[in-house]
């Protein structure tokens, strides 16, 4: 399997897969999936991805294996509305699972700056790095929501409490991650 999964045809040929899929179901999520892979290759066609060790390499390809299928089932028993009223605990679950993943899926990207910093940097650095992708997906979701015209005050005050949900589960996803990278990496 991990020899799979170090094959370009294979990541390829998956990221093709669920683009395609998102892009008649969640035309939304096509974005999203769109900068999870391109990151993915650059980071492997840079090298970054190489100079991982081999149990942060097996972390890092199974997160960018198992997050994209995970989010995009999320998705869909949002939009399908398969368990009728989970919408606001599937989303905190979104933004959790996002959060996480984000924080593994950057790992060849800065694990060379981990080395310098102690653990309670490395906890900031993570954190900060999370919260400042996490809000300007919020900034996002406004301006979507603005250009759906609604212009009542009640429509406006649900999306208050839903990016504050949003940004707290962002934060408790990104600290899980860095826990996982302590535990399971050399990195702090």
């Amino acid at each position: 399997m991990l020899k799979l999964l170090k094959t370009n045809s294979f990541w390829i040929f998956l990221a093709t897969i669920l683009i395609l899929f998102s892009f008649t179901i969640f035309s939304n999520w096509v974005l999203m999936v769109g900068v999870w892979f391109t990151l993915f290759f650059i980071f492997r066609s840079s090298g970054l991805e190489a100079k991982l060790a081999k149990k942060q390499h097996q972390l890092y390809l199974i997160t960018v294996l198992l997050y994209p299928l995970v989010e995009t089932g999320i998705k869909w028993m949002i939009v399908k509305d398969v368990i009728p009223g989970t919408w606001f605990w599937l989303n905190r679950l979104e933004h959790f699972s996002w959060a996480l993943a984000t924080v593994i899926l950057f790992l060849p990207l800065f694990t060379n700056v981990w080395q310098q910093l102690n653990w309670w940097q490395n906890l900031i650095f993570i954190i900060g790095l999370i919260c400042i992708i996490g809000n300007l997906n919020e900034f996002l979701e406004y301006f979507m929501r603005l250009n759906l015209h609604l212009t009542d005050e009640k429509h406006f005050a649900a999306y208050y409490w839903d990016t504050i949900y949003d940004m707290m589960a962002n934060l408790v996803g990104s600290f899980v991650g860095f826990l996982i990278l302590q535990r399971n990496t050399k990195l702090a």
